[in-house]
């Protein structure tokens, strides 16, 4: 039996409790409940409440203030108070009879009864308190009746009846005086907010004193006679709106002693909130926190709750109609937290909603919905598309900025909500699963009870051993194995985990597989509770029946995952248990991570640290000065070798550790295509893609070297390329933070190939004719016989383009020494090039303007030849050039030096010259014009002179230069005077002599 590597891994959860973390809040199995009468405002305040007097029973309370009046006579709307089971049923809310009578004395057409319900449902068989804050009380004085809108207040019993007995409910709660006119009380508005702790009934009254507002607390027990409003009634204080929301509780300024907190979102146009204590006859105020923008009515809603577990409570304030239009916010939530009975006037964390939503229109405290120790809140924004309710989670370092929760109104039931979080209650379990549940109000005439699902907390131990494997001693087949174990408490029943173990994770080859399904990923279910720890072993093998594990230096990483495997819900008429639909702790981590790893060389701590270093060039390449390599580049060159040493050998305060999977990443340009590599390592392989990736060893061990040559084609280098550079990169799974980019750079000069050839490099040709002046030449015949050459110029590969142009350069003889026209020019004609012509400036081609003409030789008689020629100075010659313009291969006439014109350094080739030669010949009975040697004519000058000199000594010697005397001159100038005239012929035929 082949030996076998085993790993073993043990994984154990426990169920140890069921929080939630906010998230639980249900939407899809909601209590919903809806109005009797279309527009009644059912759902304008609302309040949880447990019945235990008669029945116990779970009710929810929906104000109504607009509800139609109940058999009272010319009374049409008076507002009412209903309570509703907790059932699947839409319309079995009960009305409350409260206004069931009326007298003179007073009006309750729209008293708005409704506006504030409240529920003391910390105290068993706690009471009811529903108030309207638009009762009308009428004063009668003499004849006249003055009408005061006082506002009233009911207390009723635990189980919504009246009982006289009961001094809460007996009491009259017309607290303000209707004897007074507003400035006073007689616009009080009692019962716009309100509520109850187990001693008192408190109240708010916005409208006293010109609506400046007031606040009454009533202590109902034990002594009943002793209530409390507050002291503070200066007028200069108008329209504040002093209790327009209203709560008490204790340990905001004290332990033990309740503190009454009241909004008032009118004061200094910013609202405020103010915390009073009860004095012997009322109220002290204590700290006032001042709101921060004009105008957001700030205080409007207030909330009161202990966030992180100090045993202080915490002071939540509403301010829905803040807005910032840079930022798109619109209300917001002042979060204060509370120091030890003391409170910053600046808050501790502010919550912002979206633009226009009402954000903070309702704040509420709804109890530790998760079980994990602290108090959570909601916020209502009911004018966000059709209402949201934002849910967050008190912890030890407060909230956070982000909710846990977000309710949209259209998400509810089968929706049908527009304005969802207009009020909120919360903090009472009624479905009794041990979580609070959430009831939400509208003005829709619909309410929502939303509640909470149970939440499973797991406590893990993931672990896998052993944690270092040697490979190289687990042959093929080789098994791993894991053992998973899973404890549960038995709670809750219906719970049913799901696990998934994921080897090797990341990878997209995994090294290791289970052997249950061939697959790296293995998922399986546990059904809670369980009686016993439950094991699973699970094998796995190292994927080697193809391949080595080439990567042993990243460990592989074993996940663990666990969710819930929800079941899907089932329709039914009856109340969903949300026992059967828990969620996973939010909190907790449902992910687990081990690893192990693979045995190397790499000392104690399993951890390699390389010493890779790289050189390489380019191979028989000569260095220009720049001491960077040239290739001389032409048609034949068809490759170049890159050659490339690697090396790991330790330097200084170096280790050169294994490198695993070391790799070479050769990035180069599009003018290379890689061919091939050769190198005397095995295990050196490499393979071309975007880039070549040459694998250099697995590893590469310590005080190795690697050479490497790669072989590239050259089939993009053009004329354009200049130069061409390659990056090398190392790379390893090891430990090396020194690999950067080698660059390798080869300046290319590139070398054209033509061809240069005359086709007829000997013309015979003959002169004959008359011999004439230039003035009287009209033709090129007149000039001589006709001399024709033709060159053929051929380039290889691409044409030059834009980078220049090929140029025959001409060295024409086109007279004698003695000035006398020798070849005359007459055209030069080129083909397979853009001109047609070659025109070179001076007035090289036909300078007289001759027509060419074409005359027939006649049969040359043999003559010693006589060579002219420039470099000789037999000749005058003349230079010019005729450029090849848009060549491929073309055909010219003349004769020509072929050269390069370009202006790129990088492109050469050598001139190519051809010699052309005249054989001239007489024709039949023409002498050829002889020319006499110039030493002839030099001899016969100077033998010229001298014999001139010979001669004029001789004429000297014989007086033939001397001079005749005076006297002979006279003598012979009187001999003239005295001759006679000779008559003319005309004279001689007319007289006679």
């Amino acid at each position: 039996m082949a030996p076998s590597l085993y790993l073993h891994g043990a994984l154990a959860v426990f169920c140890v409790t069921l929080t939630c973390n906010g998230f639980n809040i249900d939407s899809r199995f909601p209590v919903i409940k809806e109005g009797k009468t279309k527009g009644s405002f059912f759902g304008f305040a609302v309040a949880l409440h447990k019945q235990t007097e008669g029945s116990t029973k779970y009710l929810l309370l929906s104000g109504a203030p607009k509800e139609k009046a109940l058999a009272l006579r010319n009374v049409n709307e008076t507002g009412a108070i209903y309570s509703c089971p907790v059932t699947t049923e839409l319309n079995d809310c009960e009305r409350m009879d409260l206004v069931s009578s009326t007298d003179s004395s007073e009006m309750v057409e729209g008293m708005w009864l409704g506006v504030t319900v409240a529920s003391q449902r910390d105290l068993p068989g706690g009471r009811v308190l529903a108030c309207g804050h638009r009762y009308v009380k009428v004063v009668r004085g003499g004849a006249e009746e003055q009408l005061r809108m006082v506002g009233k207040c009911y207390v009723r019993g635990n189980d919504l009846t009246f009982d006289p007995n009961d001094e809460w409910q007996d009491h009259s709660y017309e607290v303000c005086n209707p004897n007074f006119d507003m400035e006073l009380e007689g616009l009080c508005n009692m019962g716009i907010s309100g509520g109850m702790t187990d001693t008192d009934v408190y109240i708010g009254s916005v409208g006293s004193y010109v609506w400046q507002g007031n606040v009454h607390v009533t202590w109902r027990d034990p002594d009943p006679g002793n209530a409390w409003d507050s002291s503070d009634k200066d007028f200069g204080q108008l329209n504040r709106r002093y209790g327009y929301s209203v709560n008490e509780d204790k340990k905001l300024l004290s332990q033990d002693y309740f503190t009454v907190v009241t909004g008032s979102p009118r004061d200094e146009s910013k609202g405020s909130v103010m915390l009073a204590k009860k004095g012997n006859t009322a109220l002290v105020t204590k700290f006032i926190i001042p709101g921060e923008q004009v105008g957001s009515y700030f205080g409007n809603s207030l909330a009161v709750t202990d966030l992180n577990n100090d045993n202080w409570n915490d002071l939540i304030v509403g301010a829905p109609f803040y807005f910032d239009r840079q930022k798109e916010e619109g209300g917001a939530v002042y979060v204060f937290m509370n120091e030890n009975g003391s409170f910053q006037k600046t808050p501790s964390m502010v919550l912002k909603g979206p633009t226009a939503s009402g954000f903070g229109f309702a704040v509420a405290a709804i109890g530790d919905v998760n079980q994990d120790g602290f108090q959570d809140f909601a916020v209502g924004a009911p004018f966000h598309e059709t209402g949201n309710v934002y849910i967050w989670m008190g912890s030890k370092k407060g909230i956070s900025e982000e909710p846990s929760q977000v309710i949209e109104g259209k998400s509810v039931g089968s929706g049908g909500f527009q304005t969802f979080g207009y009020s909120i209650s919360g903090g009472m379990d009624m479905d009794e699963n041990s979580y609070p549940d959430l009831l939400v109000g509208s003005l829709d005439d619909r309410i929502a009870l939303l509640r909470a699902r149970p939440v499973i907390h797991l406590s893990k131990n993931f672990t896998v051993l052993p944690e270092i494997v040697d490979p190289n001693l687990c042959p093929r087949g080789c098994t791993v194995c894991m053992a998973v174990h899973l404890t549960t408490f038995v709670f809750p029943p219906f719970a049913v985990v799901k696990y998934t173990v994921e080897a090797d994770m990341h990878r997209r080859s995994p090294r290791v597989l289970f052997l249950v399904n061939k697959l790296a990923t293995y998922t399986g279910l546990l059904t809670m509770p369980s009686p016993k720890t439950e094991c699973q072993v699970l094998e796995l093998r190292l994927e080697v029946n193809t391949d080595p594990v080439r990567d042993k230096l990243e460990p592989v990483v074993f996940s663990l995952n666990v969710s819930l495997d929800e079941q899907k819900p089932k329709v039914r008429k009856a109340l969903q248990n949300l026992d059967s639909y828990p969620v996973l702790s939010h909190k907790q981590k449902v992910t687990e991570r081990k690893e192990i790893n693979f045995q190397k060389e790499c000392g104690s701590d399993n951890r390699c640290t390389s010493n890779l270093q790289l050189t390489a060039a380019f191979a028989n390449e000569l260095l220009n000065q720049g001491k960077r390599q040239l290739l001389q580049y032409s048609s034949n060159v068809k490759k170049v070798v890159l050659l490339v040493e690697i090396t790991n050998v330790p330097g200084p305060g170096k280790v050169a550790e294994d490198a695993h999977q070391a790799m070479l990443n050769i990035s180069t340009p599009s003018t290379l295509r890689y061919s091939g590599v050769r190198s005397h390592d095995t295990g050196v392989e490499c393979r071309a893609g975007e880039t070549v990736m040459c694998e250099l060893g697995n590893p590469l061990r310590s005080n190795e070297k690697v050479s490497l040559q790669l072989i590239f084609e050259t089939t993009g280098i053009n004329l354009q390329t200049r130069e061409i550079e390659s990056q090398l990169l190392l790379s390893t799974l090891s430990e090396q933070n020194d690999l950067y980019p080698v660059s390798v750079a080869l300046l290319i000069e590139t070398s054209i190939q033509t061809s240069f050839s005359i086709e007829n490099p000997l013309v015979q040709t003959y002169f004959s004719g008359e011999v004439m002046g230039e003035s009287a030449m009209n033709t090129t015949s007149d000039v001589g016989s006709l001399v024709e050459y033709t060159f053929k110029v051929s380039v290889e590969g691409e044409p030059l383009g834009a980078l220049g142009i090929l140029a025959v350069e001409f060295e024409w003889p086109f007279e004698v020494t003695s000035g006398k026209w020798l070849l005359y020019l007459t055209e030069i004609v080129t083909k397979g090039t853009t001109e047609t012509h070659c025109v070179p400036p001076g007035d090289i081609v036909n300078l007289l303007n001759l027509t060419v003409s074409f005359q027939s030789l006649a049969e040359a008689l043999y003559r010693p030849p006589n060579y002219i020629d420039c470099s000789k100075w037999t000749a005058r010659c003349v230079t010019f050039t005729c450029p090849l313009i848009n060549m491929s291969t073309s055909m010219i006439q003349g004769q020509a030096t072929l050269k390069l014109v370009t202006d790129n350094p990088t492109i050469k080739m050598e001139n190519e010259t051809r010699e052309f030669i005249v054989d001239i010949d007489p024709v039949l009975g023409v002498e050829t014009p002889y020319e006499v040697p110039l030493w002839i004519i030099i001899v016969a000058v100077v033998a010229g002179i001298l014999l001139l000199g010979v001669i004029s000594i001789i004429l000297w010697k014989c007086g033939f230069f001397r001079r005749a005397s005076r006297r002979e001159m006279y003598e012979a100038k009187g001999q003239k005077a005295e001759m006679k005239s000779q008559p003319s012929e005309t004279e001689r035929l007319t007289e006679d002599y």
